[in-house]
């Protein structure tokens, strides 16, 4: 993975980790969007282009990362 430069905000990063900590169950039945495909949009939203797969995210940093080519 590298470092795309672009950093998500502090409100993002929160619904990030809140995400990551909904179980499958609720995932599947009440938020159509995977914590993979929400980091996504949100790095989409900062204006990174469209990539085959997800955008990752450093949690430390909040560091949108892509994957290498």
């Amino acid at each position: 993975m590298i470092g795309t430069g672009i950093l998500a905000t502090a409100a993002e990063i929160d619904a990030l980790k809140a995400s990551l900590n909904t179980p499958m169950l609720a995932l599947q039945c009440g938020s159509p969007v995977s914590p993979q495909a929400l980091c996504h949009q949100m790095a989409l939203a900062h204006g990174l282009p469209e990539v085959q797969g997800f955008y990752g995210i450093d949690l430390g940093t909040g560091e949108f990362m892509a994957a290498q080519p």
